[in-house]
């Protein structure tokens, strides 16, 4: 095709059609300039196709990672739930005489129950090396607070809850002494159950493990609405992006 142009510029120079010369020339510019621009325009189609479907697959693996992380999240709620009502519990019954060691074993393997968060965020590790970069900037900032700031702030209070937990069972002039057998969140056998000591040691560490574990709870009831509140914003990004 250049060569044909070429030659065809040729004759008219050689036949002194010097003015058709300039206005050939001048076509075969645009006509270059018009090739290199669609050229671009496709060139640029086939990039914004390839990142919107690199968009579309990240964002599913994100959602598919926050809906396991709702799942665990759950199953925290349920445990600090269930320590909640095991915590009201003694705190009527041990001021009563006679005590039930079935329920006070129930209700004190609940209490002494603790979780550890482990947040699956694969998903959330190759957006961040793609460098955030997503269409709607506003969800970017929603999934970066979310793993950033959110995440690393309900895990500290989840730890929090452990840590408390351990300390009493690591105290051996506690409650400890009174417990013959323990498999954390399983079992637990406790001696002496109607023992006043016991009763005692029990109701100085519930007091303030209540505020505590209360505490945790209704940041984890916050921190799962997020988590649903994200799911839905990507949900709805998604359905605009497969358009």
């Amino acid at each position: 095709m250049i060569k044909l142009f070429r030659n065809i510029r040729q004759n008219l120079l050689v036949e002194g059609k010097t003015v058709k010369y300039f206005k050939y020339a001048i076509g075969e510019i645009i006509l270059v300039v018009i090739g290199i621009l669609i050229a671009l325009s496709i060139n640029n189609w086939n990039e914004n196709k390839k990142a919107k479907t690199t968009e579309i697959y990240v964002l599913k693996e994100v959602l598919s990672n926050l809906k396991e992380d709702g799942i665990i999240l759950n199953e925290i709620i349920e445990h600090r739930q269930k320590a909640k009502s095991s915590i009201a519990d003694m705190l009527n019954y041990l001021q009563t005489e006679n005590i039930s060691k079935d329920i006070l074993e129930k209700d004190m393997l609940r209490f002494l129950t603790f979780e550890r968060y482990f947040p699956i965020n694969n998903a959330y590790e190759v957006l961040k090396s793609k460098g955030l970069q997503l269409s709607n900037n506003k969800l970017t900032t929603q999934i970066s607070r979310y793993y950033d700031y959110e995440q690393k702030k309900i895990n500290g209070s989840i730890l929090d809850i452990e840590n408390a937990i351990l300390s009493i069972l690591e105290d051996r002039s506690g409650i400890a002494r009174f417990i013959e057998s323990l498999t954390l969140n399983e079992t637990i056998t406790i001696m002496n159950y109607d023992d006043a000591h016991l009763k005692k040691e029990i109701y100085r560490e519930i007091v303030p493990f209540k505020n505590n574990n209360i505490g945790t709870l209704n940041k984890l009831i916050v921190f799962y609405e997020n988590n649903q509140s994200l799911r839905n914003a990507i949900e709805k990004e998604l359905k605009l992006l497969d358009k």
